[in-house]
């Protein structure tokens, strides 16, 4: 299978590599459509639209598709703000929804040709960061109008009416410090009322569960992390159980560290890497096109890849500066 990834850099906008991330390119100056000296935050691709992809910048929305073979910019109320995240939804690919610093949530439901604003109710102002920021966007697994937001640093949001309405939910969490979440589901219902889900967060103070929705959240011990800081996490998509999660001693910093586990985060293991990360593991790349094939990226540049699964991993050559997303998907 012939793959694009991408990589979303801080002062090189987007990247792109046809050969599993041995080599990475960009678009052509003059007639790619975008600021190549741009600052890209974030990625999203969709299996309904293979080879398109929208890029969230500090310049606005941009999204290359196939038929143009260039960055089309999208005008949106988002035009000078950072746009952090940006997630389609599984259902319906012209559903988006594009989080921002400062923290606003928008909504599209034509493929990002119009956007309003979502009232979610979120804090304006934090400690630390000063201004709280979007850092993940995830469309319900089973339910099309449940949408959850993490936001750094004011919590976890959920609206259950395709982002009408929104609920904050950090009962239980150590720190509002949110990052990203997953989600597991089964078929065994359960007395929780969740019926069968567990929902892990990832935060400044570690790592979080919840059985009943969001409602109450517990801290869970990952007895090997040497830090609290807690960055992404990612299940591969395969239903085994499997999934990642990134450590780091602070936001930037200078170590990082992956761990996997195999049942769902009951247990953990350090993952074996063919050297140190150089800082926090920022994002991790995942795609049901191919549960082996998965990515990740630091915060300063360096790529690591598995075509196993997450087994064995292996560092690209080529480091590409300040990154924040790394994707990929089939070629079109």
């Amino acid at each position: 299978m012939n793959v694009t990834a991408y990589a979303a850099s801080v002062g090189h906008s987007v990247w792109f590599s046809h050969d599993l991330g041995e080599t990475w390119n960009r678009a052509f100056t003059p007639t790619g459509g975008i600021y190549n000296e741009s600052r890209a935050w974030c990625l999203a691709t969709h299996p309904a639209r293979p080879g398109d992809v929208f890029a969230g910048t500090d310049l606005g929305v941009y999204r290359w598709t196939v038929a143009a073979d260039r960055w089309e910019h999208l005008p949106s109320p988002m035009d000078g703000l950072h746009i952090l995240q940006i997630g389609q939804s599984p259902h319906d690919p012209d559903v988006i929804f594009a989080g921002t610093r400062p923290a606003q949530l928008f909504r599209s439901a034509d493929g990002g040709q119009t956007w309003r604003r979502c009232d979610m109710g979120n804090g304006v102002e934090c400690e630390f960061i000063n201004t709280p920021r979007v850092t993940s966007i995830h469309f319900d697994p089973r339910d099309a109008d449940t949408i959850w937001v993490t936001i750094e640093i004011d919590g976890i949001f959920v609206s259950r009416d395709g982002g009408e309405t929104w609920q904050k939910c950090i009962d239980g969490l150590k720190s509002p410090d949110t990052h990203n979440l997953v989600f597991f589901d089964d078929d065994s219902g359960g007395a929780s009322g969740s019926g069968g889900r567990t929902i892990l967060c990832s935060t400044e103070e570690g790592l979080h569960r919840s059985r009943d929705e969001g409602r109450s959240w517990q801290w869970i011990e990952v007895p090997d992390a040497p830090w609290p800081y807690f960055r992404c996490i990612a299940k591969r998509t395969d239903d085994s159980g499997v999934m990642f999660l990134s450590v780091g001693d602070k936001p930037s910093g200078e170590r990082g560290m992956l761990f996997r586990s195999r049942d769902r985060g009951e247990n953990w293991e350090i993952v074996d890497l063919p050297e140190p990360p150089n800082t926090t593991i920022w994002w991790i790349a995942t795609n049901p096109a191919d549960p082996d094939l998965i990515f990740f990226c630091t915060i300063f540049g360096q790529i690591f890849r598995s075509t196993d699964g997450g087994e064995s991993w292996l560092k690209m050559r080529r480091e590409l500066g300040e990154l924040r997303m790394i994707a990929w998907q089939p070629a079109n």
